[in-house]
C-alpha cells in the first residue's frame, strides 16, 4: 500500500509573482484624482500607500541581494518616489525585486530584514504578505477588484497567521485585533480580517465628500 505523498511545498518565487501581479492590476488603474481617497490604514491615502509599496519594494531588493537599503526610505511616513507614473515607478521596483530573489542561493541562508535577520524564505514571504495586503488597500479604496486569488489569498494567510501577533505583540500599534468571521467566509476575506483590517471597509462619507 503506498502511502499519500506529503503536500507539496508553495513556490515561494511564484507567490511573488502573483502578489506584484495583483499589485500592478491595482495600481494600473488607479487614477489620478483618487490619489488623496482615504484607505483601511488611517494614516495613509491612497498615494500614499502606492509610494510605501514601491519603496518597500525597493528595500526588499537589497535584502534580497543582501545589501544595505538606502536609508532615505521612509516605510512609515512615505516619500513621494513614484512621481507622475505611479506604475511604472512600481513595476521597475517589482521586477528588479523579482530578478534579485531569482539570483542562486537567494533563498538560503539568513537576509536581513525590517525587524532584523531571519530566513531568508521569510524575508520574502514578509513581502509577499505585505505587498498582498496593501494591494487590497488600495483596491478597497478606489473601489476596484483587488485581482488575488484563493491560491496567493491562503498563502498569505498562513504568513499572516504566524507574522501578525509577532508583530503585534511586538509593537501594538502597528495591527489592530484580528477580525472575528464566520467559518464559511471566503479566504481573501480571512486573510484581510487576520490583519485587523475590516474585509467589508468602506470610506466613510461626509458632506461634500469622503472623510477619515
Amino acid at each position: 500500500m503506498t502511502e499519500d505523498a506529503p503536500p507539496k511545498r508553495p513556490d515561494t518565487l511564484a507567490m511573488l509573482d502573483l502578489a506584484q501581479t495583483a499589485a500592478a492590476y491595482v495600481v494600473a488603474r488607479v487614477d489620478r484624482t483618487q490619489w488623496d481617497l482615504p484607505t483601511p490604514c488611517t494614516e495613509w491615502s491612497v498615494i500614499d500607500i502606492i509610494n510605501k509599496l514601491t519603496a518597500s519594494t525597493t528595500m526588499f531588493t537589497s535584502f534580497g541581494l543582501r545589501e544595505q537599503p538606502d536609508p532615505g526610505l521612509d516605510l512609515i511616513n512615505p516619500n513621494h518616489v513614484v512621481g507622475e507614473d505611479p506604475l511604472g515607478a512600481y513595476e521597475r521596483e517589482a521586477a528588479a525585486c523579482r530578478a534579485a530573489w531569482r539570483q542562486p542561493a537567494a533563498l538560503e541562508g539568513m537576509a536581513t530584514s525590517t525587524i532584523g535577520e531571519a530566513k531568508a524564505r521569510a524575508v520574502l514571504n514578509a513581502r509577499i504578505f505585505d505587498t498582498t495586503i496593501l494591494t487590497t488597500d488600495i483596491a478597497a479604496a478606489c473601489g476596484l477588484a483587488h485581482g488575488i486569488d484563493d491560491e496567493l489569498a491562503a498563502y498569505v494567510l498562513r504568513i499572516a497567521k504566524a507574522l501578525v501577533p509577532a508583530v503585534r505583540s511586538a509593537s501594538p500599534e502597528r495591527y489592530q485585533d484580528p477580525v472575528e468571521l464566520g467559518s464559511e467566509t471566503p479566504v481573501v476575506d480571512q486573510m484581510i480580517a487576520a490583519t485587523g483590517r475590516d474585509p467589508h471597509w468602506q470610506p466613510r462619507v461626509v458632506s461634500g465628500g469622503f472623510g477619515n
